[in-house]
This record gives structure tokens, C-alpha cells and sequence, in this order.
């Protein structure tokens, strides 16, 4: 590959860099927010997000419920164990957990973790991308938002834990969900596609290409006394020089995320190799370097099963169990630092009740969340359950929405966070409301 010849559009194409957010902060309004912590006390969010639409109804499940079976023939788990089937993990009275979820069953038990069911977006859309869209802007039926809702905290809370500039938010990922994008600079950590995976290589290589450009445009307005080309109505030019120094600061960053990498080692606790696995190993090593991290984020694709979706031995077997795993592996490997991290895990909308004639399911309404870590009030399950009668049902196919997404997102910051004041146009068209109960 002849790099001298490349520009940085056919460099991110080859490398796979996704490096979304690439501009600075600008002066927003502040929220409101307790004094500044040293690293080891910065409260920590892990939002992780599951994206396709997880059947709720078999992750966390009714098991108490006839119904359940009723409408859910070929799918369902079974209340109780059998020579065949291992049946639900059960949570209490009325809820199971899918038995390949069972490595969070400790933490449950530890109060640890805590499901939060029928809770998602009011608005009726069955589209993934405006349902995902709507959640991550924290903005349900408005499409004019075009910051996601973590880095509008990010920028109007910069001010808070030190210098801008530091490690306080990425994403474990090529490509900033639209939660993480907006004027904030966020990291996305890069998977390098060459053969050799030589990351060292690829960040030279990055560097040089920004230095060059650099130059070049540090030569171009000293050529123009200083001044830049203003425009027909009196504004500066569009220029890529706010990008070259964001590019700056982001190899910059990332080049201090291998050095954490690289100090942690490897980590003496086993992760899964697919799904959240690998991602969730990188985020541990950045909360255990004692960086001042604050937000992190990962996505995994594929949980829209219209077809096959199984009980105990299906594709969603497979993936809760993936998932489960590399929570409690996370949970573990952090050790200490999990009480002051918490971790949701969300999705854009739940299943219809009903199984299909495909042995799958279809896109509904009402979902759940995830929620782990030292400061959630866990050992319960959360949320009002209206039941799976047809008079219970939204549009007599799914689950009702009892619990907003945004008073989960809301009383994270508040009592997480150390947010003390939220601004009005925070979550635009939001009331407030209790809030679910999962934080002290």
C-alpha cells in the first residue's frame, strides 16, 4: 500500500477507523453537578445496547403465566425443571430468567443486577431505525435532535472532572452510536482490517497523515497573513482545520488507550470471544487504569429474530448466553471499581407475544432493560406488569410500555451521575416521571 498517495477518506475506508465525532465542544448551558472527583471516584455509565429488538418475553419471563404458554406454543421456556428442558432460572413469584442467562444468577442474589420489564419508548414506531434513532437522542417522534443524549451530557458537563481533552468517554467500536455523537469529541476505538493487525503501524500511519495536513494548513494562512477566506456573508470558509486538530487529539487518545491496553496485559479473567465480550474486556482495562472515564458504549447487532428463534437450545439460547457471560465477566474483572460503575443494557423495542408461524417473532413495543453494578438496588425485578391477556396487550400484540426509557436515562444521571439539575430541553417533550427505583 503506497500511504503517501492516500488521503484520509481512502485511509478510514482501508482501516475501518470510524472516527464519528471529530469537532470540538462548544459553550452550552451547564447541568447542574456535585464538585469534581479525582479518576478513582468518577461515577462510571456503561450503555450497552442490543440492537434488532430482543425478545423480552424470553429473557425475563412470566413463568407464573398460563398465558405465557398459550401464545407461545413451540417458544417458550419451562416454569420448572424436566428430563429434557432445564427451565427457568426463577427470579421470584412471578418472573424466571432464561436458564442460559445463569451466570447473572449471582449477581442477582448479590443485588447486583436487576431487570427492568415493559420499559421502552412511547412512541408506536416498529422501525428499527427511527425506534433506535429516537432512544439514542433520547428524543422519541422528533427528527430535528442531532446530538445523541450521552454526549449532550458530555458537553454540558465538561467543565466537571478535569481537562477537556482527557479520556472521558469512548465507544468500543469503529463507529460512535448516535447516543455518543454531537459536538463532543468521543473516542471510537478502531478495528484495524489489515492483514497483521499491526495497530502500532496503523496509528503511525494515522499520525502522519494529519501531520501532513497539519502543516499544510498552518502554511496556508501564514501564505494569507493570518486571516482566513471568509465567505458571501461574512463567515470563515469552511475549512478542514478543526478536523486535522481533532484528528490530532484522537490519535492522541488513542495512542493513550494502547498504552492502557498494553499496562493492563491480559486479563486473567475469561471473556466470550463473540458479541460484548472483547468490547467489554477493553472497557474494563480503561476503568481499572484509573483514567477518568465516565461514559462507554458498545452495540451488538443481530437480535432481530423473526425466525428459529428456539427455548433453550435456539439463537437467542446462544446470544443470552454470550451476553450473560461477558456481563459477568465484566463484572468480575473490574473487581472494586463496580461500585462506582453502572451498566444498562437496552434495546429498541420488544417482540410481538405471540410466536409467528416462523417459530419466531415479530417487531412489538414494550421491551426491557438491564441494569448491573454496584449501585443499582438489585435482587428484584422493576417495572409495572400489565399481563399478556388481550385486554392487557398494546394493539392486542404486545407488551405495554410502563416504564419510559427516558426515566431510566434520567434518574441514571441524577443519581449516578451526580447530576443535580436537568435542564428542561434536556429530554425535549419529557415530563419527568418517578423513575423506576433501580438507584439508591
Amino acid at each position: 500500500m503506497n500511504h503517501k498517495n492516500m488521503d484520509r477518506r481512502d485511509f478510514l475506508k482501508t482501516t475501518g477507523a470510524g472516527l464519528a465525532a471529530l469537532s470540538f465542544p462548544v459553550p452550552l448551558g451547564t447541568l447542574g453537578t456535585t464538585k469534581r472527583r479525582t479518576a478513582g471516584e468518577t461515577p462510571v455509565f456503561v450503555c450497552l445496547y442490543l440492537r434488532g429488538g430482543m425478545d423480552a418475553l424470553n429473557c425475563i419471563i412470566p413463568y407464573k403465566d398460563k398465558r405465557y404458554y398459550e401464545i407461545r406454543p413451540t417458544i417458550s421456556l419451562s416454569p420448572t425443571k424436566t428430563q429434557d428442558e432445564e427451565g427457568v432460572i426463577v427470579l421470584d413469584k412471578q418472573f424466571g430468567m432464561h436458564p442460559a442467562m445463569r451466570p447473572l444468577e449471582p449477581l442477582f442474589k448479590s443485588g447486583e443486577f436487576a431487570p427492568i420489564v415493559c420499559c421502552g419508548s412511547p412512541h408506536p414506531t416498529r422501525s428499527h431505525f427511527d425506534a433506535q434513532d429516537f432512544m439514542e437522542y433520547a428524543a422519541p417522534g422528533i427528527r430535528t435532535i442531532t446530538d445523541g443524549w450521552l454526549n449532550r451530557y458530555l458537553q454540558q458537563s465538561q467543565d466537571r472532572h478535569g481537562k477537556d481533552g482527557e479520556l472521558r468517554a469512548l465507544a468500543m467500536q469503529g463507529l460512535l452510536p448516535r447516543s455518543l455523537r454531537g459536538d463532543y469529541p468521543v473516542l471510537a476505538v478502531p478495528t484495524d482490517r489489515r492483514r497483521g493487525n499491526n495497530t502500532g503501524q496503523l496509528l503511525d500511519l494515522f499520525d502522519e497523515l494529519y501531520k501532513d495536513d497539519s502543516k499544510a494548513a498552518k502554511k496556508d494562512t501564514a501564505k494569507k497573513g493570518g486571516k482566513r477566506k471568509m465567505g458571501r456573508r461574512g463567515r470563515p470558509e469552511e475549512r478542514e482545520d478543526s478536523v486535522i486538530l481533532s484528528g490530532e487529539v484522537t490519535i492522541k487518545a488513542l495512542r493513550r488507550f494502547k498504552e492502557i491496553q498494553a499496562k493492563a496485559g491480559k486479563s486473567q479473567v475469561k471473556y466470550p470471544t463473540s458479541g460484548f465480550g472483547p468490547k467489554l474486556q477493553g472497557i474494563a482495562q480503561v476503568i481499572k487504569s484509573g483514567e477518568p472515564m465516565e461514559v462507554a458504549a458498545a452495540d451488538w447487532n443481530g437480535w432481530d429474530h423473526h425466525i428459529n428463534e428456539g427455548n433453550e437450545d435456539g439463537r437467542i439460547a446462544q446470544m443470552l448466553g454470550s451476553l450473560s457471560q461477558s456481563l459477568a465477566s465484566f463484572m468480575k474483572d473490574i473487581g472494586e471499581h463496580r461500585k462506582r460503575t453502572v451498566v444498562v443494557v437496552m434495546t429498541e423495542f420488544g417482540r410481538t407475544c405471540r410466536e409467528n408461524g416462523n417459530r419466531g417473532t415479530d417487531h412489538g413495543h414494550g421491551g426491557l432493560m438491564l441494569t448491573l453494578g454496584g449501585p443499582i438496588k438489585g435482587g428484584k425485578v422493576y417495572g409495572k406488569w400489565p399481563g399478556l391477556e388481550d385486554k392487557d396487550l398494546n394493539q392486542n400484540r404486545d407488551l405495554a410500555v410502563t416504564t419510559d426509557f427516558r426515566d431510566v436515562f434520567n434518574e441514571v444521571l441524577k443519581k449516578h451521575m451526580d447530576v443535580k439539575r436537568i435542564s428542561k430541553d434536556f429530554f425535549p417533550n419529557y415530563k419527568p416521571g418517578k423513575g423506576p427505583g433501580i438507584l439508591g
